[in-house]
């Protein structure tokens, strides 16, 4: 028994277009993916056989047949999924590349050499203005006014199913649902990061910056990495921190696997940008033994299983976080949310915090006068030296939180934006009615760089911050640590980091840049990943003569 060839081809044409819009053209789909791409893999096999055992097809004609049939399947549904797109989607009257509003593809295309959706995103802005259409179902938005209608605390958007992509590992940082995220921030990390706490996470700091400065000194005049060694105390700091152990990288002037794998697993998000779906798929179809995400997972899971067999002098993070009992009943999602909540420390305390070391003294190396203004301010309010130097009391000192903050304005650590989508009942947006499930990104780097929020925008200008208050034309356009109910918990932690050791290593030592380097490495080779992959810096810090 053989069918038409032009029976299969019409009947698979229209299940193709019936797929699409009556399955494909609806809802969230990134968790299924896994299930698309094994049924379009395995399909064909167990049809061909389908075909020769039960319907007496000789083997070449069961090919023939099942080409045909694929063929058309997937023509006429990737032809009414680009019509749609083009012409019927909800983004269609928003510029942007045509390429890109066809497939995800062409962004990734664009990006995967460099690794720099966010530069790919900022010359899109350049060309077409504010509101870009990136991708099928993804509008760029560097207008500054509509940060807060997105990250705002009365957002009516929510997080993108590309946070998603992860599961089953989860973390807080992923959960999309806003009451289920609250239920989360109180269950032991609102008292992680009080007050009180982060009193108690002091001496850790001010213990590895002195290691850090050791380091330094004994490399006092020779060039030096500052990409590396700045790293090597974010990690040290933060492995201490949610696994109550270090990893000696600044004891020992090695990376440490772990850190490795932390720069390294990313580099898939830096690839697929907002295709969430494919790393869904490699999450869950490649062991985890032979794919970066599932070996930094596994070790995450083997740190918290040790990190549960003891209790360290000083608390730490998983002490709260422990003390609060299982947040999950089903031992299988407590044991997923714990290890994705312990990546989630490392990842986004130490990419993040390292990226905004380095590129802070890329600006101090470029120009003298700021470090002189820093010292001038340490030594006005008693901080001499780093005997005399307190956490609490470097929080006031306006013109050091001046430049840390115009440092992450220029160099926010998250450059390229957080996926959000329009909610349940929609948005307007730019004047258009958008309906919900709509995905949108606020690129922040544009938006920091943006003259409709920044005066000279493009310049460092840590007075803008206090003495020059005029230089900020909208507050609300300053996103490094996002906004709202999903705004960065440990934002204090990391700023307590920040003011000590950059005030340390002002204290105790001239920084200029190496012979040959001038920081244009670091600015073009960085790495977008999600955080930023800082690339090499290359500095020379002098002891000071006292």
């Amino acid at each position: 028994m053989e069918f038409s060839l032009n029976f299969v081809a019409l009947a698979s044409g229209l299940l193709g277009v019936s797929s699409h819009l009556a399955w494909f053209i609806h809802g969230d789909h990134i968790l299924h993916a896994p299930s698309y791409v094994v049924s379009t893999a395995c399909g064909p096999p167990l049809i061909i056989v389908a075909l020769v055992q039960y319907f007496e097809f000789t083997l070449s004609a069961a090919i023939v047949t099942l080409a045909v049939s694929y063929g058309s399947f997937f023509a006429a549904l990737f032809t009414s999924i680009g019509i749609y797109r083009l012409f019927f989607h909800p983004l269609r009257n928003f510029p942007g590349p045509v390429a890109s509003r066809v497939s995800q593809f062409v962004p990734i295309l664009w990006a995967a050499k460099k690794l720099d959706h966010f530069r790919q995103r900022d010359r899109l802005h350049a060309k077409h203005g504010e509101y870009v259409r990136i991708g099928p179902n993804l509008l760029s938005i560097s207008d500054p006014d509509m940060v807060m209608p997105v990250h705002g605390a009365q957002s009516t958007f929510e997080k993108a199913e590309w946070y998603d992509g992860g599961k089953p590992m989860t973390s807080i940082h992923q959960m999309r649902d806003k009451r289920l995220h609250d239920q989360r921030r109180r269950h032991g990390w609102d008292k992680a990061f009080t007050t009180k706490s982060l009193r108690g996470y002091d001496s850790r700091i001010i213990h590895y910056a002195d290691q850090l400065v050791d380091q330094i000194a004994e490399r006092s005049g020779q060039v030096v990495n500052a990409s590396k060694w700045l790293g090597y105390f974010a990690f040290d700091f933060m492995g201490d921190l949610a696994f109550g152990r270090s990893f000696n990288a600044l004891a020992t002037g090695k990376s440490h696997f772990y850190i490795d794998m932390v720069r390294d697993s990313p580099r898939i998000l830096g690839v697929t940008g907002a295709a969430g779906w494919i790393v869904h798929v490699i999450i869950k179809l490649i062991p985890k033994s032979m794919n970066p995400q599932g070996r930094l997972l596994l070790y995450s899971d083997k740190c918290v299983e040790e990190r549960k067999k003891y209790e360290p002098k000083e608390p730490d993070v998983m002490s709260h976080i422990f003390e609060a009992g299982n947040f999950f009943d089903d031992p299988n999602l407590e044991r997923d949310l714990l290890m994705g909540d312990s990546r989630l420390l490392i990842v986004a305390g130490s990419d993040t915090t390292s990226a905004t070391f380095t590129h802070c003294f890329y600006h101090l190396s470029r120009d003298p006068t700021l470090v002189a203004k820093l010292r001038a301010e340490l030594n006005e309010h008693k901080v001499e030296n780093n005997d005399s130097l307190n956490i609490t009391a470097l929080q006031y000192l306006p013109y050091l939180n001046g430049v840390i903050n115009e440092t992450l304005r220029l160099h926010p650590p998250v450059s390229g934006g957080l996926y959000r989508q329009t909610g349940a009942e929609g948005a307007t947006i730019n004047g258009q009615q958008l309906p919900a499930g709509v995905n949108v990104i606020i690129p922040i780097y544009s938006v920091h760089r943006s003259p409709r929020a920044y005066v000279n925008p493009n310049e460092f200008i840590p007075e803008r911050w206090s003495t020059q208050p005029e230089l900020v034309l909208k507050k609300d356009a300053f996103l490094p640590f996002s906004n709202g109910k999903f705004g960065c918990i440990g934002k204090q932690l990391a700023l307590n980091e920040l003011r000590t050791v950059i005030s340390k290593l002002v204290l105790e030592f001239d920084v200029t840049f190496a012979d040959g380097e001038d920081g244009s490495t670091l600015l073009n080779d960085s790495e977008d990943v999600f955080t930023t992959n800082c690339a090499e810096l290359k500095l020379v810090w002098t002891k000071r003569e006292k």
